[in-house]
């Protein structure tokens, strides 16, 4: 027989939090009834809603088995589910108090009783004990709820609805339309059983591969948890995991909210299982770019796979500024490629310039890639390990590189003879190579690298004019955030150009010309302010500048 009322039945204490125990979203609402109808055994779910702006109201309708007992829809944390469900699904008895403080009615089937009925629980009934009538009602099939809707709701309710329902394993109708659901291993380039749930294998990019992706399923409601990706060298996509959990008790989420999982041994196995899946999709593949480290751990968990793609990229000389810098996107898989490790600007741009002109390397060089260290291709491979440059100067030698300024009384500027100097190791043995070089860059003695401070030496005979070492000098030098107080990129450039002029072109050409090139420079616009038939003679000192503006004569150039 039927009670002729219910009442909530929780402890004082909680009765006044339950409101507070869900967000109230319309998301969680449908998401924890669209649960409970598939655990009553529902075939489809039907969402509508009816009424007008400011009073609408939202109805869930399900085909299940109904609810037996009444009380049990506001007894807080009661289950009446059957002990097979409860140990499948960890039922909590939570799921209609999403509902709290919302006006509710609910109407029923209830087999052990063969008759319907209907309870209407005001918004303020969910945080008191005071009694809520239990009627008969003609509904003879599952279970149909109607919720006076908050306007918050109404806005977004369709988006709402297509969202709860994409992964939702039983068919949805919105407003009469079926909504569209997709597997959630829909993209899975591979998928292993375990454990009762289902491992899909994705390949995704890295950018949308972040800790708030959802990893899990649980019959349409995701959530985010950490599985390990498997990253590839060199490619911008990752190896992730997906899971699908069908029928795995040990897999437990946080109540009341379930967007959380609970850390488990459980669920360290699953996510070895997955890493292992992974693993098992990347072998399928007919090549890879794993680390080596990656590689070693796939081979120990006994998946059998090929050395890594055996190719490197071409090696792109360095500048400065790190936003020029970038992958070459040339592939070089000659066994006679030469590795080049990282190197600083200031002594990578006159040696690509050296090297490029003189090639003093049998093989071509390319960026070196410390992951790939351990494999058998990389591993022989000739590499630089050390470059710097010698400098001949009024009879003496000396040797500058990275970790080497150039000496106090070392005279920047044309120097006798400059060459290359590199060390290459190859299967065990070193080798010493060198060339000519025409320009070479040094910190000074107190290894300053700025412009002002910076050591520059051109061979004397070098093609080259004091705009070529201008622009070398930007690249090995210019870098924006060591004049971080300009207004724009633009101006550090232009600061940087009027700095490195003056500094090569007294270093070169002496100080005269030094002067010229900075008041020509600071003159380009000079033809739009001299009228055609003037001629203006500007006359500078330290202590002051005068102009003259006289007519033009026909001998004035």
């Amino acid at each position: 027989m039927l009670p002729a009322t219910i009442a909530t039945s929780v402890a004082p204490e909680t009765i006044a939090k339950v409101g507070r125990l869900f967000n109230g979203s319309a998301h969680d609402v449908l998401s924890e009834l669209l649960q409970n109808a598939r655990r009553a055994g529902a075939t489809t779910i039907a969402i509508s809603t009816s009424g007008h702006v400011g009073d609408r109201l939202l109805h869930i309708v399900d085909d299940g088995s109904g609810i037996a007992d009444p009380a049990a829809v506001v007894t807080l944390g009661r289950s009446r589910w059957s002990e097979e469900t409860r140990i499948r699904e960890d039922c909590a008895g939570m799921g209609v108090f999403s509902l709290a403080g919302q006006d509710v009615i609910i109407r029923s089937w209830s087999q052990p009783e063969r008759q319907g009925w209907m309870a209407h629980i005001p918004a303020g009934a969910w945080e008191s004990s005071r009694p809520i009538a239990i009627c008969a009602d003609p509904i003879n099939r599952g279970t149909a709820i109607t919720v006076r809707m908050p306007d918050a709701w109404s806005e977004k309710l369709g988006e709402t609805v297509k969202s709860v329902a994409r992964h939702y394993p039983l068919p949805v109708t919105f407003e009469g339309d079926a909504v569209e659901r997709l597997d959630w291993l829909a993209d899975a380039v591979r998928i292993e059983e375990w454990n009762g749930c289902r491992i899909g294998i994705l390949h995704s990019d890295a950018a949308s591969d972040t800790s708030i992706t959802p990893r899990l399923n649980f019959h349409g409601v995701t959530i985010a948890c950490r599985i390990d990706h498997v990253g590839e060298v060199g490619r911008g996509q990752v190896w992730t995991a997906r899971i699908d959990i069908i029928d795995c008790p040990a897999i437990q989420l946080v109540l009341p909210a379930r967007k959380e999982v609970v850390q488990n041994p459980v669920l360290d196995d699953l996510r070895a299982a997955a890493r292992s899946a992974i693993f098992r999709a990347i072998a399928d593949q007919p090549s890879h770019r794993l680390a080596f480290t990656a590689w070693s751990e796939a081979r120990a968990l006994g998946i059998e796979l090929p050395e890594a793609e055996p190719y490197l990229y071409g090696w792109i000389t360095p500048h400065a500024d790190m936003f020029e810098n970038y992958l070459s996107g040339v592939r070089v898989t000659d066994q006679s490629m030469v590795i080049m490790p990282e190197i600083d600007a200031l002594i990578a741009q006159p040696a690509a310039l050296a090297i490029a002109r003189h090639s003093p390397f049998d093989g071509e060089l390319v960026a070196e890639e410390p992951a790939f260290a351990g494999y058998s291709w990389y591993d022989i491979l000739a590499r630089v390990e050390t470059i710097g440059f010698d400098v001949t100067q009024d009879s003496r030698t000396f040797a500058i590189d990275v970790t080497t300024g150039a000496p106090a009384d070392a005279d920047h500027g044309y120097v006798d003879g400059l060459e290359l100097t590199a060390t290459l190791s190859h299967a065990g043995a070193y080798v010493d190579v060198r060339c000519d070089a025409d320009v070479a860059f040094a910190a000074d003695h107190d290894m300053s690298d700025r412009i002002d401070d910076v050591a520059i030496f051109v061979r004397r005979g070098a093609e080259l004019v004091a705009g070529d070492v201008v622009e070398l000098a930007r690249r090995a030098l210019f870098d924006p955030d060591n004049d971080s107080d300009a207004d724009s990129h633009d101006t550090q450039r232009s600061r940087f150009f009027r700095d490195a002029t003056d500094r090569v072109v007294s270093i070169l050409e002496g100080n005269d010309v030094a002067i010229e090139v900075r008041v020509r420079a600071l003159l380009t616009s000079h033809p739009w302010l001299v009228p055609a038939d003037r001629t203006v003679t500007i006359t500078m000192t330290r202590e002051g500048l005068a102009v003259a503006v006289t007519e033009r004569t026909s001998g004035d150039a």
